[in-house]
C-alpha cells in the first residue's frame, strides 16, 4: 500500500487492511489475550511490563508490538492514520515547494510518491490537508505543486 492509498482508505480500513500483512499491528483485544497467555504461562516479568505500558499510555483500539523481540518490546497506540505511515511502501519526505494557490510562493509540502505517466515524471505531494500533483524542475532542483489544478480527490 502506497501512502496516498493508506490516505484514500481512512484510517480504520487501512489498519485492518496492514494487520493482515504485519504482524507487529495488534488489537488491543490481542495484547490482553498475550498477557493472559504470558501469566498462564507464569512469564510474570513480561506481564507486568504489558500492563504497565498499557496504563501509562492511553487506550487505543490498534497497538504496534513486535512479539518477536524478548516481548518487552512496549507497545505504540495507532490512533492516528499518520501512525500508519511507516508500514506504507516508499517513505515520504518533506521540501519546499511552488505552490501555485500560493502564486508561486513556496511552502513546505510532502512527497509521498513518484509517478511516470510515459516520459513525464510527477510526483503525489500533501500540502496542508491536500493531495495534488508536482513536478521537479530538473535545473533549479525545485518542486512546482499544483494544489488548483492538480488536486487528487
Amino acid at each position: 500500500m502506497t501512502i496516498l492509498e493508506l490516505y484514500q482508505k481512512g484510517f480504520n480500513n487501512a489498519v485492518i487492511e496492514l494487520s493482515e500483512q504485519h504482524d507487529d499491528i495488534t488489537t488491543y483485544e490481542g495484547l490482553k489475550d498475550f498477557i493472559k497467555n504470558k501469566l498462564d504461562d507464569d512469564n510474570l516479568i513480561v506481564a507486568a511490563h504489558l500492563t504497565n505500558e498499557l496504563n501509562k499510555c492511553a487506550y487505543a483500539e490498534y497497538y504496534r508490538y513486535d512479539f518477536c523481540m524478548g516481548t518487552l518490546d512496549t507497545p505504540y497506540p495507532l490512533k492516528d492514520i499518520s501512525d500508519l505511515e511507516d508500514f506504507c511502501d516508499g517513505k515520504a519526505y518533506k521540501v519546499d515547494a511552488h505552490i501555485n494557490s500560493l502564486d508561486g510562493d513556496m511552502d513546505e509540502v510532502t512527497v509521498l510518491e513518484r509517478r511516470q505517466k510515459g516520459n513525464q515524471t510527477y510526483y503525489i505531494v500533501k500540502y496542508k490537508d491536500i493531495f495534488c500533483t508536482a513536478i521537479l524542475n530538473g535545473y533549479n532542483g525545485t518542486y512546482y505543486a499544483d494544489d488548483v489544478y492538480g488536486v487528487i480527490q
